[in-house]
């Protein structure tokens, strides 16, 4: 073998080992982060007794973030989930994804929408406003995990869970 093959061998060596460990990583990575995402769907999954299964279903294949809505009347918390990419609502008309039947909540008092890794609410004009942590929201606002969402006036509190990374 003369020095040009043997240095482009060693040169395609390099590289078929330079691929083999980035390709490794990106695989690592990924299996690290869908394991971070069905543990916080295990740990969003045991606050919901009665729809273990379905809870982490959804909250692995297509939870952005979760709000736990409890209700004076309810003992039980429901979780109601913001899909990657999507929009829900708030209000008191009953097709709003999270229905609050009071007087204080408008038919259609806010939004809530997943954009990229980020969460925001956002006012539609409600008469009573809407708080975020007891600061009233005016216009959009991103949400933190633990961040609490209420209506003044309302018995009603809505606490945002993020649950991608």
């Amino acid at each position: 073998m003369d020095t040009p093959q043997i240095l482009l061998t060693a040169l395609v060596g390099v590289a078929a080992s330079v691929v083999t460990a980035v390709v490794t990583h990106a695989l690592t990575r990924s299996q690290e982060k869908r394991k971070h995402e069905r543990e916080v769907a295990a740990k969003l999954a045991e606050l919901n007794s009665t729809e273990r299964s379905r809870t982490m279903i959804m909250a692995v294949q297509y939870g952005h973030s979760c709000f736990i809505v409890e209700r004076p009347e309810q003992e039980q918390r429901d979780r109601v989930f913001l899909p990657m990419g999507s929009r829900i609502t708030i209000g008191r008309d009953p097709s709003n994804h999270i229905a609050l039947n009071h007087p204080s909540v408008s038919k259609m008092h806010a939004t809530l929408r997943a954009q990229g890794d980020s969460a925001y609410i956002e006012p539609l004009g409600p008469t009573n406003g809407i708080e975020v942590n007891a600061h009233t929201v005016e216009q959009p606002l991103k949400l933190a995990t633990g961040d609490v969402i209420t209506v003044p006036g309302a018995p009603f509190r809505i606490t945002f869970v993020r649950l991608v990374a």
